[in-house]
């Protein structure tokens, strides 16, 4: 005997909650309470959805990007181009104000268009950004919001691993998803690093300036030292955008080319190197992969609940104007980005909302690029932001108080891009028109 699905959803979401709570691993979470709803709905028939709902997402060909860019981000990342970036861009903006935290935002932003991976830029980039800052006397909520805030980026910069998920699950395509995601991230990394010269120019005291000289001959040279990764990126994005091969393809293209750029220019890979390489990416990808699987168990639940239905028609039967009601929407979702990590949210409601995003007129290409702006908002936000932890564990001299307090005024900073995004739809959608 079935029980109503408007009994079921407030159990599935009241167990829910209580699990996230007792911290129950989140995989864990999403899968159990779908496959109770399944149950709740349809008995030992619904359980057997949930197998089927795995191997109908996971064997969708684009996917199979998500491991392969993990990849190319740990090859380039241990052959040491984190810190070749943030040298690079110390001796270009050393005379500006603030020149060791513009370096900061400016390698986090490039390094970003290689990993896709936030926790990787923030662990990788923070790791030598961050104490030469305080070396220096930069005040250490200033040096650590700076690349927290920053590490976010990779979330939106292609290659994107938050656009391959909301593309698995709505279809949209991933091509455009991250042409999408290209404007929006380099406005958001040039808001920040105005941000941070303005702050220390109106407050010296949080950055002295560097004393540090370089000639024009050697920011030319150090240039050619991340010219090689720059090639990396066009060669992936354009084979994309040129239809030469599929995200796929080039993110395996990419992994190659991470391998060759790694051992042959860099000359950073050997036996240690390689096992550190294989086991991080198989750790991440497993991870994200577990999060996937069950977040698509709990994705069945809501569509055999008609979950999506019920919230369209509502939102769509509002009297009132669905900017407001999109405001609405971005308001929940950086109070449950607060709550619930970036991953898990986007493949949670993503299956809600679009149907109702879709209703009210709007484009859900711009709509996925609006979700990951929240989502970078999520992973700098107490008292799940990761970033937050993953700038704690590489400088642990830092307090999780300085660290919070350092990344407030970027969150502020995000939410007026957010904003104008919602106003001007073409900062997300004028590229993938174009190149369309």
């Amino acid at each position: 005997m079935s029980v109503s699905p408007d009994i079921t959803t407030v159990v599935v979401l009241v167990v829910l909650l209580a699990l996230i709570t007792l911290r129950v691993p989140l995989f864990l979470s999403l899968g159990l309470t779908g496959m109770l709803g399944l149950f709740l709905l349809q008995g030992v028939t619904g359980l057997e959805l949930a197998p089927l709902a795995l191997a109908a997402q996971l064997q969708d060909f684009a996917l199979v990007a998500v491991p392969l860019f993990i990849l190319l981000g740990e090859v380039l990342a241990v052959a040491g181009l984190g810190a070749t970036l943030f040298e690079t861009a110390h001796k270009w903006l050393n005379r500006v104000p603030a020149g060791l935290a513009g370096a900061g935002v400016g390698a986090s932003t490039f390094f970003g268009a290689i990993s896709g991976v936030s926790l990787s830029s923030v662990a990788v980039i923070g790791r030598m950004a961050v104490p030469a800052m305080l070396t220096r006397g930069y005040e250490p909520a200033f040096a650590s919001g700076a690349v927290v805030a920053s590490g976010a980026l990779a979330m939106l910069i292609p290659p994107s691993l938050m656009f391959i998920l909301y593309s698995s699950i709505t279809g949209e395509s991933v091509a455009d998803l991250f042409a999408g995601g290209i404007l929006p991230g380099l406005l958001l990394a040039t808001v920040m690093l105005t941000y941070v010269v303005v702050r220390a120019v109106l407050r010296p005291s949080l950055a002295p300036r560097s004393e540090d000289s370089f000639s024009w001959g050697d920011r030319a040279r150090s240039l050619v030292k991340v010219i090689p990764a720059l090639l990396l990126i066009i060669l992936v994005l354009g084979s994309i955008y040129t239809g030469v091969a599929t995200p796929t393809e080039s993110a395996a293209l990419g992994a190659a080319g991470a391998f060759v750029i790694a051992g042959v220019i860099y000359r950073a890979l050997n036996r240690d190197t390689i096992v550190r390489i294989l086991s991080e990416t198989t750790r991440v990808s497993v991870a994200v992969l577990v999060i996937v699987s069950a977040a698509f168990v709990f994705s069945k639940f809501l569509v055999v609940a008609r979950i999506p239905d019920g919230v369209a028609a509502f939102l769509v039967e509002l009297d009132v104007s669905r900017y407001l009601i999109m405001i609405g929407i971005m308001l929940s979702l950086i109070v449950l980005g607060c709550l619930v990590d970036a991953g898990s949210l986007l493949l949670v409601v993503t299956p809600i909302l679009v149907p109702a995003i879709e209703g009210l007129g709007f484009d859900p290409l711009w709509f996925g690029v609006l979700l990951v702006v929240n989502l970078e908002i999520a992973v700098v936000t107490p008292p799940v932001g990761l970033n937050l932890y993953a700038m704690k564990s590489v400088v642990p001299e830092l307090e999780l108080g300085q660290i919070i307090r350092g990344v407030l005024p970027y969150v502020a900073l995000e939410a007026a891009v957010l904003v104008t995004m919602l106003w001007v739809p073409g900062i997300a959608t004028w590229l993938p028109e174009l190149l369309s």
